[in-house]
């Protein structure tokens, strides 16, 4: 695994860019609706599971901002994440999509986790799918990981619809860190996808 850090890539419609604090304003305004949070980011321990006190707390961007700038210098400090903003073409930004490794040390090649959020607006135009696709093609052919492991709660199908389109293995079940209104830990679908099954779809 090459620690590289993310770079600018380019689709038909998108631009995938380093982020930076110019965007973070406008990513805040999507990432603070609670039908956009709820799937993109659980409740943190930190409020107990208390997901109105956690909405209260995301919705005050004076406290936000530090977090977004904190964000932001570690990405320019740590060439072991990858984060992208991702906006249209010569358009506003759009979303971010993140994938994090399993550990910061060379000798581990694999990605636990993938994840998006794209404002509702342009939900259902296939630019999740798009953003993702691209963000694979570098990781498994720059980055050079080995495989990406992931998940998405049972009831959040747009989410495992789209890891399965984009060719995803299901591995099986598992709990959540999402929960219901009762406090309650939702299942999950757990997805593999290896260097080897990418590449060689890729061929076909």
């Amino acid at each position: 695994m090459e620690f590289i850090g993310a770079k600018t890539l380019e689709t038909n419609r998108l631009e995938l860019k380093v982020p930076t604090m110019k965007e973070q304003y406008d990513l805040w305004q999507i990432l603070k609706q609670e039908n956009i949070n709820k799937w993109y980011m659980p409740t943190p321990e930190r409020f107990h599971g208390d997901r109105e006190a956690f909405q209260k707390s995301l919705n005050d961007w004076e406290k936000q901002e530090k977090y977004y700038q904190m964000k932001i210098d570690m990405l320019n400090e740590n060439s072991n994440m990858f984060t992208w903003s991702i906006f249209i073409k010569d358009g506003p930004v759009i979303g971010q999509i993140t994938v994090q490794p399993q550990s910061y040390s060379p000798n581990c090649p694999e990605i636990r986790d993938i994840g998006w959020f794209i404002a509702p607006d342009y939900q259902g135009k296939g630019y999740a799918y798009e953003a993702a696709e691209a963000i694979l093609k570098y990781m498994f052919y720059e980055v050079e990981i080995e495989e990406i492991k992931t998940s998405a709660a049972e009831i959040n199908k747009s989410s495992w619809n789209l890891m399965e389109k984009l060719g995803f293995e299901r591995l099986g079940e598992d709990v959540s860190t999402y929960k219901d209104e009762n406090g309650e830990f939702l299942p999950s679908f757990t997805y593999i996808l290896t260097r080897d099954k990418y590449l060689n779809k890729r061929k076909r």
